[in-house]
């Protein structure tokens, strides 16, 4: 597993070397990464429009995780109930409805992180969607004492015989980078290390 983790982001070294040099550093010494997945689920029980709900990660962060995918999937019981083309209907929903929601993104502990900067279309966010998540190419590390929130709302008004409940769960897929602490290494620290190991851009 450790070398298939470090295939899939060896080709990404230089841009995350940029965007998050300590994540880069710890990355090119080939720390140990292990996978793990947490779910935040966002219900919305009425029909009106622009409702603003929010969660965030329930369970306990025990080491610095690095966000590398993120992907959303739509509970929606009482849509198209009883139709034959029931499947087609939630597929085509659920691609629809990425751009119906809006997110804001943050981490709050020691350290408090804007991930989206604002509201942005969920389809923006997640990777199960058209194009790619601009999460991914980011190289956002959620801190082992740090929590994820997660704001959401939709634009429009859910009809309120087949759309309500509504449950939007987000997926975040990580690599937990076993025993280290990231907020332990300076900066200009891992910018000279990076350099030393011929990664860092010039």
């Amino acid at each position: 597993m450790q070398s298939e983790n470090w295939t899939s982001v060896s080709r990404d070294l230089r841009t995350i070397a940029l965007l998050n040099p300590r994540l880069a550093l710890l990355l090119a010494r080939g720390q140990p990464m292990s996978p793990r997945s947490y779910k935040i689920p966002l219900r919305w029980d009425t029909s009106a429009a622009e409702t603003l709900i929010e969660n965030h990660l329930q369970e306990r962060m025990y080491q610095d995780a690095w966000i590398t995918e993120v992907k959303a999937s739509w509970f929606i019981p009482n849509l198209a109930r009883g139709n034959s083309y029931r499947p087609v209907i939630l597929d085509h929903a659920q691609r629809s409805y990425g751009a119906e929601v809006v997110v804001a993104m943050r981490m709050e502990g020691p350290d408090r992180k804007e991930i989206t900067n604002g509201m942005v279309p969920l389809i923006d966010v997640v990777s199960n969607n058209i194009g790619d998540s601009s999460l991914m190419n980011k190289a956002n590390v959620i801190g082992h004492d740090q929590n994820l929130y997660i704001e959401a709302m939709n634009l429009r008004a859910w009809d309120p015989a087949t759309e309500v409940p509504i449950v939007v769960t987000i997926t975040m897929n990580m690599l937990e980078l076993s025993g280290c602490n990231l907020r332990s290494i300076g900066f200009d620290e891992a910018v000279c290390g990076l350099k030393k190991l011929g990664i860092y851009p010039e």
